[in-house]
């Protein structure tokens, strides 16, 4: 089994807290679109266009981040 130089962990112990730190990340990215989601619609109930217009683009990025790192992503119907 390969080991690592500087550690003398094998390869899947020492990527262990970076793939878990992706992972919380991936989760965070998730959450942000969910509830971006959720106050872009209270925005636009609200008739506060331009808010609802940046929610979403929030929405959107926090998406694309979360697949990028491999998390699920809510779609939510509207």
């Amino acid at each position: 089994m390969a080991r690592t130089p500087a550690t003398g962990a094998t390869p899947s112990q020492a990527s262990t807290p970076a793939r878990r730190a992706e992972e919380d990340a991936a989760a965070m990215a998730s959450y942000i679109a969910d509830m971006t989601a959720e106050l872009a619609q209270l925005a636009a109930r609200a008739e506060l266009q331009m808010v609802a217009y940046f929610l979403n683009l929030a929405r959107v990025e926090a998406e694309i981040r979360a697949r990028e790192m491999g998390g699920a992503v809510i779609l939510r119907e509207n």
